[in-house]
């Protein structure tokens, strides 16, 4: 419920963009511009609050985590232009980044090394379903009722989920306290650097195309409006499936080969959206929808065993880790959306498919690369084939 709520904020965003626009007076560029805020102050601010919490329960922590971004998710009722969305984007991203961030080192310790990668694949599914449910849901929302009745539904969901913490988690000890600066000096050791880098261009590039999603479908692939719902709703469908998938690859084959074969098939469907905008028909719906659910599949199932990975290379700090990873796809986030946002205004959006190729290349040889430069202290094993 955690990730699913944390989740729908920051995706709904990416589907409801070219309503939202309007309704702020800025352009779809620009507006897209409160995701990689969103996921800039996520990756740099929560390690921050992660270490400032760190001697709290964790029940407690995500408790008050998610009530402030609830309440703040409500507030945007009262939102006008672009400039007063933005200091409510900063408090939801820290506030639901420390929720995600304990939920997921949280389960990744209670469950053993041996199931990590389905436990944290399952707590992944929160963020799955909200692109299943919520993105297309918030759109048709929007659509209705305008685009400011979306987050404050998000933000009661957030106090009922809130008050769910409360009566069904046990109580929790406190996360392992590793000071912020010995936190920081993890990042020195060149493979979690590199590690961590991999995962800001694996990100990086399935954001570029994500975020502008909905224009690029309506725009270069000449989809009817009221298909893309319908369309998202089988995107999201499809990431389930993925999730789901990755997890049980990762304790199963290792995570090294997991991730390279997603990557590899990544690359091969977002090559195929373009080349499915030149040589069929415009509008070709059933190609279109077919072509995006196979990318969603191979590019969700690449999440569990990256975190798994995260969390698996140095004993003792699993959880500064699996915060660090999150921290770094946060700013792949940052980065793909920017880069999303200036190559529509250079390129167009039709060029954008073959950029995020490009990153998740560029992700892929780093990773083999790295392979078998594990940092001093890494803890090997079969869900950690570094």
């Amino acid at each position: 419920m955690t990730t699913f709520v944390a989740g729908a904020n920051e995706y709904i965003l990416a589907g409801i963009l070219d309503l939202v626009a309007p309704g702020l007076n800025a352009p779809v560029a620009l507006t897209g511009q409160l995701i990689t805020l969103y996921a800039f102050v996520y990756g740099l601010g929560v390690p921050v609050t992660i270490a400032l919490s760190s001697h709290i329960g964790r029940r407690t922590v995500m408790i008050t985590a998610m009530t402030v971004y609830a309440l703040a998710s409500m507030l945007t009722l009262l939102v006008n232009d672009f400039w007063t969305f933005v200091p409510l984007r900063i408090i939801q991203a820290l506030s639901g980044g420390t929720a995600v961030v304990t939920a997921l080192s949280t389960a990744a310790t209670l469950a053993g090394t041996q199931r990590q990668g389905r436990a944290i694949a399952t707590v992944i599914m929160g963020f799955t379903a909200s692109l299943i449910v919520a993105v297309p849901l918030g759109r048709e929302i929007a659509l209705r009722l305008g685009w400011h009745a979306v987050f404050p539904l998000v933000g009661l969901l957030g106090l009922a989920t809130a008050l769910s913490q409360r009566f069904v988690l046990p109580v929790l000890s406190p996360a392992a306290s590793i000071p912020l600066r010995e936190q920081f000096a993890l990042l020195r050791r060149p493979a979690i650097l590199g590690g961590l880098t991999v995962t800001v261009l694996w990100m990086a590039g399935y954001v570029m195309t994500y975020s502008y999603l909905t224009p690029y479908l309506i725009d270069v692939q000449r989809l009817p409006g009221e298909w893309i719902s319908p369309v998202l709703l089988a995107f999201g469908l499809a990431s389930l499936a993925g999730s789901r998938l990755g997890g049980s690859r990762a304790d199963r084959h290792g995570f090294h080969a997991t991730l390279v074969v997603s990557k590899l098939l990544q690359m091969l469907f977002l090559a195929a959206l373009p080349v499915a905008a030149w040589l069929l028909a415009p509008g070709s719906l059933a190609a279109v929808a077919a072509i995006l659910m196979l990318w969603s599949v191979s590019a969700w199932a690449a999440g569990p065993a990256q975190q798994v990975r995260a969390a698996a290379m140095v004993p003792g700090a699993q959880g500064v880790l699996v915060g660090l990873n999150q921290s770094a796809m946060q700013i792949g986030i940052a980065v793909g959306t920017a880069l999303g946002g200036l190559a529509t205004q250079a390129v167009g959006l039709a060029d954008l498919p073959w950029l995020s190729v490009a990153l998740i290349l560029a992700s892929l040889i780093l990773m083999i690369a790295l392979r078998g430069r594990a940092p001093q202290g890494y803890a090997g094993g079969p869900v950690a084939d570094l």
